[in-house]
């Protein structure tokens, strides 16, 4: 099942929303663009939708996440866990999107660090 890549409208609206925190660190999810924060993911664009991960706990912290629906990209009908798509009215209304992401980067930025995985090459032999 090909994927579909974002609108240059999409991207580019993405990045100026990425809060400007030398924590956000951009990178690419599922070949789209994306932004980690202490090695967890924070938000990404999918396809023509914006992302998001945070556990239940935080999102309840962040009332424009009400009406948020999960994130199923395989269209299995079950969501990953803590994936969330932004609500297109927050994306779509100037300012929405960075504001919803700047008001979630404490929240995020408050979890521990995420452990680096070992890479095969990377182990030391003793």
């Amino acid at each position: 099942m090909p994927f579909k890549k974002s609108s240059t409208e999409l991207v580019a609206l993405f990045d100026k929303a990425l809060p400007k925190s030398a924590l956000v660190e951009r990178r690419k999810m599922f070949g789209y663009p994306a932004s980690f924060v202490h090695g967890h993911f924070f938000a990404g664009l999918y396809e023509e939708s914006a992302i998001i991960r945070l556990p239940q706990p935080l999102r309840t912290q962040l009332p424009d996440l009400a009406q948020a629906t999960g994130f199923d990209p395989m269209k299995t009908g079950t969501a990953m866990k803590d994936w969330l798509v932004i609500p297109p009215a927050i994306v779509a209304r100037p300012g929405g999107l960075a504001a919803l992401l700047e008001a979630a980067l404490p929240l995020v930025a408050a979890l521990p660090p995420k452990a680096k995985k070992q890479t095969k090459g990377s182990a030391r032999k003793k």
